[in-house]
C-alpha cells in the first residue's frame, strides 16, 4: 500500500515539473505601449511597428525565432481553411510539431477573430511566416510588417533540427484592429448623418 501511494506521488510530482515546463516554454509578443493582460489575443492598432518578446528559452544554440502571419478572408479560399489541416504544416518549411500539432486549430483562431473587435467574420486564413534570425535574449525586439485589418501574429521558435520548441498562446499573440482616431470618425460620421437625417425629416 505505502508503494502505491509513494507511487502515486511521485506521478503527481512528475505531472507538475511537466506542466512547469511546458508553461515556461511559451513565449510573449507584446506590441509597445498595450495592454499584454487581456487574456485574449491582444489587439494593435494598424500603424503599430514594433513588439518586444520575452519568456520562453531564449540564447539555446541553434533556436530560430520566426513571426506567424495569419491573414483573415471571408471565405474558404486561404490555405489553412479546415481544422484537419495543422497551422505548423503551413509554414515554409513546414515545422515538425510534435506533440503541439492540436494547437492552434482553425475553429480557435476563428473564434479569436471574431471577439477582437475587427469586425470580420473570418472562414479560414492565408498563413504565412517571417524568419527573424536566431534568437538571442529576452526582451528583443521584434518588427511587424503592414498587414490589413485582423491580421493576427504569433511568434514561434526552432531548434537546431527544425522542431517546435516555443510558440505565443493566444494571449501573447497580436491582431490589427482599427485605431482608435478611426473608430471616432467613423462613429462621427455616422452621427453627422443621423442628425442630418433628422434635421431632413423636421423640415
Amino acid at each position: 500500500m505505502k508503494n502505491i501511494l509513494k507511487g502515486g506521488a511521485l506521478l503527481v510530482a512528475l505531472c507538475f515539473v511537466f506542466a512547469l515546463a511546458a508553461k515556461a516554454d511559451d513565449i510573449h509578443l507584446c506590441a509597445i505601449g498595450s495592454n499584454c493582460s487581456t487574456g485574449s489575443v491582444i489587439a494593435v492598432s494598424s500603424g503599430t511597428t514594433s513588439a518586444t518578446l520575452s519568456g520562453g528559452n531564449p540564447g539555446l544554440i541553434g533556436q530560430q525565432l520566426f513571426l506567424a502571419v495569419l491573414t483573415p478572408l471571408t471565405d474558404k479560399s486561404g490555405n489553412w481553411n479546415d481544422n484537419k489541416t495543422t497551422l505548423w504544416s503551413l509554414l515554409a518549411p513546414p515545422v515538425d510539431c510534435g506533440n503541439n500539432c492540436k494547437y492552434p486549430n482553425l475553429h480557435s483562431a476563428i473564434s479569436q477573430e471574431s471577439g477582437s473587435g475587427t469586425g470580420i467574420s473570418a472562414l479560414s486564413f492565408n498563413v504565412t511566416d517571417i524568419s527573424e534570425g536566431s534568437w538571442l535574449f529576452s526582451g528583443e525586439y521584434i518588427s511587424l510588417p503592414s498587414e490589413p485589418l485582423g491580421t493576427i501574429f504569433m511568434a514561434f521558435t526552432e531548434d537546431a533540427k527544425g522542431h517546435l520548441s516555443s510558440v505565443t498562446p493566444w494571449s501573447s499573440s497580436l491582431i490589427v484592429t482599427p485605431e482608435p482616431s478611426s473608430l471616432f470618425m467613423v462613429g462621427g460620421a455616422g452621427l453627422a448623418g443621423l442628425l442630418l437625417l433628422l434635421m431632413k425629416a423636421k423640415a
